[in-house]
C-alpha cells in the first residue's frame, strides 16, 4: 500500500545458554519517531515479553513457549529469536562465494544463494501459510527470495541478510553478530510473568 515499515531488534544473546535480552521498535516512514516498543527475555525454553508503554496501562510480563511460537508474516522470526534466522539461511541453495569486505569492521567472505518454499514458510502459521504458498505456486520454483550470509577469517557469521519480493511486497531480514565471544549480561526472568499460549504470541512486534 506504499507504506514503508521498520523493525528493529538490538540486544545480548548467550545462544550456548540459551538467554538473551532484546529490545524491539516499529516505526513507519512518515510517522512519529516515537513507535511501538517491546521488551523480551529469552531464558531456555521460555520468552518472557512485556510493551513498556500500553494504550489500557496493563505493561505486566507475558511468557510463553520459544518452541511453539509461530511466524505470522514473511521473513520475521517467531518472538525475534536469532536462532531462527540461522536456521533460515542455513537451508539456502545454490551458494556461491561473492567477494570479501570488511563487515561489522572484520574481514569477512560473502556467500550468496537462494531461498525455496521451505525455509519461507518455516513454522508459519496455518492461515498466513497457505496464502504465501499460493502465491509461490503462481511463481514457480524460481522464487525472488535470495540469501546471503558474510563469515569471517574465523568461520563465524557476522552477518544476514534474507530478501523477498513477492507478489509486489518487498521484504528484507538483516541480522548482524557483534562483540562475538564476548561475556554478555542477560536479565533474570520477570517475576509472576503471566504464561500465555504461544497461538496469542502474534504481531508486528512479536514475529
Amino acid at each position: 500500500m506504499g507504506q514503508d515499515y521498520t523493525i528493529a531488534v538490538k540486544g545480548a544473546f548467550d545462544m550456548k545458554a540459551d538467554r538473551g535480552s532484546l529490545k524491539v521498535s516499529l516505526a513507519q516512514t512518515g510517522a512519529s519517531p516515537n513507535g511501538a516498543v517491546l521488551d523480551e527475555v529469552f531464558h531456555g525454553n521460555t520468552v518472557y515479553f512485556r510493551m513498556p508503554e500500553e494504550m489500557n496501562g496493563d505493561t505486566g510480563w507475558r511468557s510463553t513457549s520459544r518452541d511453539e511460537a509461530e511466524v505470522h508474516a514473511l521473513l520475521r522470526t517467531p518472538l525475534n529469536d536469532p536462532e531462527f534466522v540461522l536456521r533460515q539461511v542455513s537451508m539456502a541453495h545454490s551458494l556461491t562465494a561473492a567477494g570479501e569486505e570488511k563487515v561489522n569492521g572484520v574481514p569477512a567472505r560473502r556467500y550468496t544463494g537462494k531461498l525455496d518454499h521451505k525455509p519461507l514458510a518455516l513454522r508459519m502459521v496455518k492461515e498466513r501459510r497457505e496464502q504465501v504458498e499460493e502465491a509461490m505456486a503462481l511463481i514457480g520454483d524460481e522464487l525472488p527470495a535470495t540469501a546471503d550470509v558474510w563469515v569471517t577469517e574465523d568461520g563465524l557469521i557476522t552477518r544476514v541478510l534474507l530478501a523477498c519480493d513477492l507478489a509486489g511486497m518487498k521484504m528484507s531480514s538483516t541480522m548482524n553478530l557483534t562483540d562475538v565471544g564476548k561475556p554478555v549480561t542477560v536479565a533474570s526472568p520477570p517475576e509472576s510473568a503471566q504464561a500465555v499460549p504461544a497461538a496469542s504470541a502474534g504481531g508486528a512486534l512479536l514475529g
